[in-house]
């Protein structure tokens, strides 16, 4: 198979051919003000890039798309998602997310909210952020309880000065057992404290949170979480998960026997992750490299990697998850299921998410094809 027609099968497969949503979620820097007891980072220290570097990386990103454009035929909708550590303490923060906006990218921002000023506020709505992520565990006491003492006054100040300001901003919440049984309390918070929706994520055991894995919730008490979380949505408020499990309660199916990437985890497929000193991966949560902005563009990065092609080979998933006819649609979170399998010292980026409940529909064998087996286990 041609690496053209690979790339728009695998990349740009189903009903994205037309319209193909892309997002980078960027980490400017690995410093943060916290010290939260489930935080993935390891806590290196590294160069960061200057705004400068960053905007030149926005630009070679920006040609990755029009290229895509011009040879498939697609319109690609980009956009930029800054976050840390705390992206409040990138000294280029404003700079850098002004450059994208002039360059046509959605742009978002992820943070604790510690650090967020009224001018901060007014800085970001007149930029036009469409979207800011504030962390939210659950009450104050449990809140502080994870995320550290005063953590959650803090954040509390920082929703208040963006919501008057006119911001649009959303919560996290990092589900474990921890704060499963509060879903409807942080609901509710998070509903009196401004933010117009909330949204549900898994615990990743890795980083400090594999301190936490007792905290790990099964795949029923997920199923009944995630189900709860489903029925608390309404048009006024919104209450979802992007995990890509959480998904499959949607009851929609894809077509029988696809083998392409439509839609559900986003590594190596609709997204990457950059950190600050130039890495490329798949996911923050995953940590494995793909390539390094000092050595390779991101476009040749995204067409040559081993790693973000195995991603999008269903042939890659020898287990479960392989067999799964929701595979084009879910395939677990790799991020789970890569750090999970680190902790059984059997390290496998393809090995079943530990979380899911689904019992796998027969499914045919992959089809084959040119190159079918390169890079098997690379990953492993």
């Amino acid at each position: 198979m041609s690496q053209v027609k690979e790339l728009k099968e695998h990349m740009i497969a189903g009903p994205a051919i037309k319209d193909f949503p892309f997002f980078i979620q960027w980490h400017l820097t690995e410093r943060c003000n916290l010290r939260c007891r489930h935080c993935y980072q390891g806590g290196e220290k590294v160069r960061e890039m200057t705004a400068n570097e960053v905007k030149r990386e926005i630009d070679g990103a920006t040609q990755m798309f029009q290229a895509w454009e011009q040879e498939h035929g697609i319109r690609v909708s980009p956009s930029i998602h800054f976050t840390g550590g705390e992206p409040f303490l990138y000294d280029g923060l404003w700079e850098v997310m002004a450059y994208a906006k002039e360059k046509g990218y959605g742009v978002a921002m992820m943070t604790n909210g510690c650090l967020v000023t009224e001018e901060d506020a007014n800085r970001a709505f007149g930029l036009g952020i469409s979207d800011i992520q504030v962390s939210l565990e659950g009450p104050p006491d449990l809140h502080a309880s994870i995320r550290g003492k005063e953590s959650f006054n803090a954040a509390a100040r920082g929703v208040e000065h963006l919501v008057a300001a006119g911001n649009r901003v959303s919560a996290n919440v990092t589900l474990s057992r921890i704060n499963v049984d509060q879903i409807e309390e942080t609901v509710e918070i998070a509903r009196e404290m401004g933010f117009y929706g909330i949204g549900f994520s898994r615990i990743v055991p890795c980083g400090r949170g594999k301190a936490l894995l007792d905290q790990f919730l099964t795949p029923d008490e997920l199923k009944s979480a995630y189900q709860k979380i489903i029925s608390l949505n309404t048009p006024s408020f919104e209450v979802l998960s992007g995990d890509p499990l959480a998904g499959t309660l949607s009851g929609t199916r894809p077509p029988s026997g696809c083998n392409l990437t439509l839609s559900g985890c986003s590594a190596g497929f609709s997204g990457v992750t950059i950190t600050s000193d130039g890495s490329v991966m798949p996911c923050r949560r995953i940590g494995l490299i793909a390539g390094n902005l000092k050595k390779k563009s991101l476009r040749a990065i995204w067409a040559s990697s081993r790693l973000l092609w195995q991603l999008r080979r269903r042939e890659s998933y020898s287990g479960k998850c392989g067999r799964c006819s929701l595979w084009p649609s879910c395939r677990g979170c790799r991020a789970v299921a890569y750090a999970h399998s680190l902790i059984q010292r059997q390290p496998d980026l393809f090995a079943d998410d530990p979380q899911c409940w689904v019992t796998p529909s027969p499914h045919p064998s992959p089809l084959s094809g040119e190159g079918k087996d390169e890079g098997k286990g690379d990953a492993r």
